[in-house]
């Protein structure tokens, strides 16, 4: 929820609807809130009735987000105390089956889920808590401080805040505050390292998270503001008896109680109230309606209106008592509900674990991870283009052994390409540039996903993707190049203009006829060539010769038409790069 990412006249608008969705909102009365971070005891007598509501909800889910007005659904305790369905709608007048099979389902209005922003502070040390943001983006929370197994330091928060919706690249600035509370290239204190990419195309995503490496670690806290926080969270997830670091079982997070403390409504209280989430979030709005969503499945649902509001994106939900837990990252809401991911997804994803207090010892831990992919978000089909890869040694052992890094066009099911990496020291990185030709490729989403074939520690970052739209090639053709040459014979000289036809991807094009008229020349020049015609690359000459020492001191030639069949010539478009004309008339002086 909580970061837009463009400071434009949609996103102001996205800010007074946030207004709109959090103000006034109460705590949820679905359940009441038991024992300070204790799951309620009735709930932990209920697994099985949990598990045959989350059976109900899989089997019905399609039908249910099928219908309109409805933006997600969760497993929680109905009002009559029984395990059921929870399903969100957007207002009262969506209508919605009372039963799924055998189980009961209630409805919940909480209006549309959305990202949202305010504004906060600067501060140094900053803890966790505060604003962060990417220069593109308005302001997010920094949810915690993190490490890899090399102990290298990084901040926590969502992509949506530190890496713009997929539009960052590896190595941007992260800056405390966000530039919605005054962030600038001086308020840098760390770089984007790595993010999930979020599928806007409608596949199903489970974390929206990043994470950005610290330059000077004096600059951050690992816990909240000593006066009104709630002090430094434990480097263990809840419910991981056996440190596996997934939860032991998801059934156990119902009732149970959390806190976190957001740049915007700090330090807060709810209980979470569902699991399993499926949930539809909306990343940009247009006046009312939603342009850009994302959809969230296996998501935890805090049941209350005042948890958190725009600007606590990123948040670090913690259970609610002395140990204080990390259970999940908050990262969206609407007007009776927190939505947030699961904490042990977040931290596998990244290969890292909250810094905080009792901590995990360190094991040995070999792990390679793909960090980020990078790709234009647009592709004018026919055009080559560059996709980075970022590979790091996020363990904490020294890898020697040569490795192979390969990039796929999923929607394609190709490969675009595959290089090694000669081995990587705990905690380097390096970056491969592919080139991608999209020649061929159908218009729409294209899914680019880079693997390697270590074998490692961690299979869940040994794979990462991003998603570029190939839109369909323009007919358009101009001028790329014009250059002039002289030759001399006796007491005559010859001039020679040498014409390159490109495509609307600016590549030398073969099989156009251009036709060009001398200033001066006389009868002789010629006036109309065919690229590709004498070996040339998308070239052609035309040629004016006979032209007297003397009498002679320059003439110009300019393309009058360029035409090939299914192209349309577009004039406007010519140019020189070199600069010696403007794409359509160069003068050619006597030697």
């Amino acid at each position: 929820m909580h970061s837009t990412t463009r400071l434009s006249p949609a996103s102001a608008l996205l800010l007074t609807l946030g207004t709109l969705v959090w103000i006034g909102c109460s705590d949820s009365p679905i359940e009441p809130r038991s024992a300070a971070g204790t799951l309620a005891p009735r709930f932990a007598a209920m697994s099985d009735e949990v598990q045959r509501a989350i059976a109900a909800q899989e089997r019905h889910n399609a039908k249910l987000l099928a219908i309109p007005g409805v933006v997600g659904t969760a497993v929680g305790i109905l009002p009559n105390g029984k395990a059921g369905v929870r399903v969100f709608v957007k207002d009262a007048d969506v209508n919605v089956p009372g039963f799924v099979d055998d189980v009961a389902v209630a409805t919940e209005v909480t209006g549309q889920i959305v990202v949202l922003s305010d504004p906060t502070l600067r501060a140094r040390p900053a803890p966790i808590g505060y604003s962060v943001g990417h220069p593109a983006i308005t302001a997010g929370t920094m949810g915690a401080l993190v490490r890899d197994a090399a102990s290298q330091l990084f901040v926590l928060s969502n992509n949506h805040v530190l890496a713009n919706q997929n539009d960052a690249v590896i190595g941007d600035p992260m800056l405390q505050p966000g530039p919605f509370d005054g962030g600038t290239a001086a308020d840098q204190i760390g770089t984007l390292a790595a993010f999930q990419a979020i599928n806007f195309s409608g596949g199903n995503n489970t974390i929206d998270a990043a994470i950005a490496r610290v330059t000077n670690p004096v600059d951050v806290s690992n816990s909240t503001p000593i006066d009104d926080g709630y002090g430094l969270p434990n480097g263990k997830i809840f419910g991981d008896a056996n440190d596996d670091r997934v939860f032991d079982d998801k059934a156990s997070l119902l009732g149970l109680n959390v806190q976190k403390y957001g740049r915007t409504t700090k330090l807060t209280h709810g209980q979470i109230t569902g699991i399993n989430g499926t949930i539809s979030v909306c990343y940009e709005v247009l006046f009312i309606f939603c342009v850009k969503s994302a959809t969230f499945v296996d998501q935890l649902i805090i049941g209350s209106g005042t948890f958190s509001g725009g600007g606590d994106s990123g948040s670090l939900i913690v259970t609610d008592d002395a140990n204080r837990n990390p259970v999940g990252l908050l990262f969206a809401g609407g007007s009776t509900s927190t939505i947030a991911n699961r904490i042990d997804l977040v931290l596998n994803r990244f290969g890292v674990s909250v810094d905080g207090s009792n901590p995990q010892p360190p094991a040995p831990v070999t792990d390679i991870a793909i960090t980020g992919v990078s790709a234009p978000a647009t592709v004018t089909s026919g055009a080559t283009v560059t996709v980075a890869v970022t590979v790091r040694n996020v363990g904490n052992q020294n890898v020697a052994a040569s490795f192979n890094v390969t990039l796929a066009d999923n929607t394609a099911g190709t490969t675009i390409g595959t290089q090694p990496v000669n081995g990587l020291t705990a905690g380097a990185a390096t970056t491969l540039n592919f080139s991608w030709n999209t020649t061929g490729a159908t218009t729409g989403a294209h899914t680019l996903a880079a693997s390697h074939n270590f074998a490692d520690d961690n299979a869940a970052n040994n794979s990462a993707s991003t998603s570029s739209t190939v839109g369909a090639a323009s007919a358009a053709i101009h001028v790329g190049d014009l250059d002039g040459m002289t030759s001399v014979s006796g007491s005559t000289w010859a001039a020679t203009v040498e014409v390159t036809v490109h495509d609307a991807n600016h590549s030398p094009l073969n099989g156009a006829t251009v036709v060009g008229t001398w200033a001066g020349a006389g009868s002789l020049a010629s006036d109309t060539c065919t690229t590709g015609e004498l070996g040339g690359n998308g070239t052609c000459v035309f040629l004016a010769p006979g032209l007297s020492l003397k009498a002679k001191k320059s003439v110009s030639f300019t393309v009058s038409s360029v035409t090939m069949t299914g192209k349309t010539y577009q004039s406007s478009a010519n140019h020189d790069p070199d600069g010696s004309s403007n794409g359509t008339t160069i003068k050619v002086n006597r030697p």
